[in-house]
């Protein structure tokens, strides 16, 4: 998953806002109405984007949100009338404020794709653009830029190529958890946890980005005897100690909302590289253990 300094969502997996509303206020979740159905709501020292790019939105504001490929930046437009001397702009731009950018290119579609935190490369004030009645009015214009972002407004459900899709050897490092995710889903058949879990089914489809309170689960497995579900977090490099509390809290989430009580839920652990902050964690913890993948695709305890 490359889930930035604090461990919160994936990139270029897909959330709606009430997902959204439930990692980051897991206790009530996201109010109905508000700044949470318009373009950006606040929560803490967090700025929450949810932006369209090309398209307009539900709303029938039409910015022209676009990705520079070229340049590799984003150009974001903030809501009508609002200019770099509002407290939220001043804040965005002193970097008191951290913005979260979620974007989505298909206007029927209720989910955004993740795409990472953005640093502000420059900003414009007093842009045209129309209000919800039409009236031509100022909005600011900002230029930024996400790391990874290539790699995922191109495609936002990317696919492993071709030539890889059937075959054990990974020749790199994969770019996004989300690829490293997609690779699994397609060679379940050929991992070692295919002799013992298949992925798990909901609602006819299998258990990818699985929902949770908590955020969604890489990959939910079950055993084939049904006696065990397996949470499967994902990291495409080096893991650290920091994702034992996520999947703790995921796997605390399937005990309750899922499992029965003659099922047990175990955890995976599955990155390039572990540390020793990662060992000790999970020394102690009989029911979650380390798998790394190697460049060669096979998975080894």
């Amino acid at each position: 998953m490359n889930m930035d300094s604090d461990n919160l969502f994936k990139k270029g997996s897909q959330y709606s806002r009430k997902d959204v509303g439930w990692i980051l206020l897991p206790d009530t979740g996201r109010p109905a109405g508000g700044d949470w159905d318009t373009g950006y709501v606040r929560i803490d020292n967090k700025l929450i984007i949810f932006m369209n790019i090309g398209v307009s939105g539900t709303t029938g504001h039409d910015f022209d949100n676009y990705y520079d490929d070229t340049n590799k930046t984003i150009v974001w437009y903030g809501k009508p009338r609002s200019n770099s001397q509002q407290p939220t702009f001043q804040k965005l731009l002193s970097g008191e404020y951290t913005p979260y950018f979620f974007a989505r290119w298909d206007n029927k579609n209720p989910n955004f794709t993740y795409l990472g935190i953005g640093k502000i490369v420059s900003f414009k004030d007093g842009i045209k653009t129309k209000d919800g009645n039409e009236n031509i009015v100022d909005t600011i214009e900002l230029k930024l830029t996400i790391s990874d972002s290539e790699f995922i407004i191109p495609n936002i459900n990317p696919e492993i190529s071709p030539e890889s899709k059937n075959n054990k050897e990974v020749k790199s490092s994969f770019a996004l958890e989300k690829h490293l995710e997609d690779f699994i889903i397609s060679n379940w058949g050929i991992t070692s946890l295919s002799e013992k879990y298949d992925i798990y089914e909901s609602e006819g489809k299998l258990a990818q980005q699985f929902h949770t309170r908590s955020g969604p689960i890489d990959i939910l497995a079950l055993s084939k005897d049904k006696k065990e579900f397996l949470v499967i977090e994902l990291k495409k490099g080096r893991a650290s100690d920091v994702v034992v509390g996520q999947i703790t809290r995921y796997m605390g989430d399937i005990m309750k909302n899922l499992a029965n009580d003659q099922q047990n839920v175990r955890g995976i652990i599955i990155a390039l590289e572990d540390d020793q902050n990662l060992k000790d964690s999970i020394y102690a913890m009989s029911n979650i253990e380390f798998m790394r993948y190697e460049l060669k695709f096979e998975l080894k305890k």
